[in-house]
């Protein structure tokens, strides 16, 4: 075989592998019950255990659900193409593919942006020292999050409003001096009988009773 017609199967064949590896790490990494444990370094350098599992990111003091992730990107003094060969070499050779991977030792930093329960959007850091656990993590975050490499989740994008108001809502609610049997209803007596029938039966065979019943409660209607 000439020289010229190797490099264009080497060629078609990365093409091939490139266009499937998304498809390839969810099947990998969708095992139910499975874990993915990473000694990696998080943010600021420090040294740390991160798990993949049960469709959330945890590291120490913190853990991502897939929901709230809104796009993750890879950089670092690593090379891409270290990685994007460690996942084209699964899909063509399964995971001794990605064992066999000759290890490149170089900084990968994976920055996943995600948004908090106050809808704030904040960003946290994993870092690998060389291209196999990174090559694997990628995969993961593939399967997890349903999202490529720097793509962003534009339903999560379209409610981060929704979430800071209904955010707001809570601390709003949580701030209010009513008795607790009203807190689920915005601290509204209103609100409170309309949901329980038995409180408005009883309200209407004793109206002169309503008046002390709404103080003692500390309602604000």
């Amino acid at each position: 075989m000439g020289l010229i017609q190797l490099r264009i199967m080497h060629s078609s064949i990365y093409r091939l592998a490139a266009s499937t590896a998304a498809t390839a790490a969810i099947g990998l990494s969708a095992t139910p019950g499975v874990a993915a444990v990473y000694q990696a370094l998080c943010t600021g350098g420090s040294e740390c255990t991160v798990t993949l599992a049960n469709g959330q990111i945890g590291t120490p003091g913190l853990v991502i659900k897939k929901d709230q992730v809104l796009s993750w990107s890879q950089g670092g003094s690593g090379s891409k193409t270290d990685v994007g060969m460690g996942v084209a070499g699964v899909v063509l050779f399964g995971i001794p593919g990605l064992i066999g991977f000759a290890a490149k030792k170089h900084d990968y930093t994976f920055s996943i942006n995600y948004v908090d329960e106050a809808g704030n959007i904040q960003a946290t850091a994993v870092g690998f020292k060389n291209n196999v656990p990174a090559n694997q993590f990628m995969m993961e975050m593939m399967g997890m999050t349903g999202l490529s490499l720097g793509e962003v989740n534009k339903d999560l994008q379209g409610r981060i409003d929704q979430i800071k108001a209904e955010s707001a809502e809570k601390a709003r609610i949580a701030s209010l001096d009513c008795a607790r049997a009203l807190k689920t209803y915005s601290c509204s007596w209103n609100d409170y009988v309309a949901a329980n029938p038995a409180v408005q039966l009883w309200a209407n065979k004793y109206p002169s009773m309503v008046p002390a019943e709404k103080a003692r409660l500390r309602a604000i209607d």
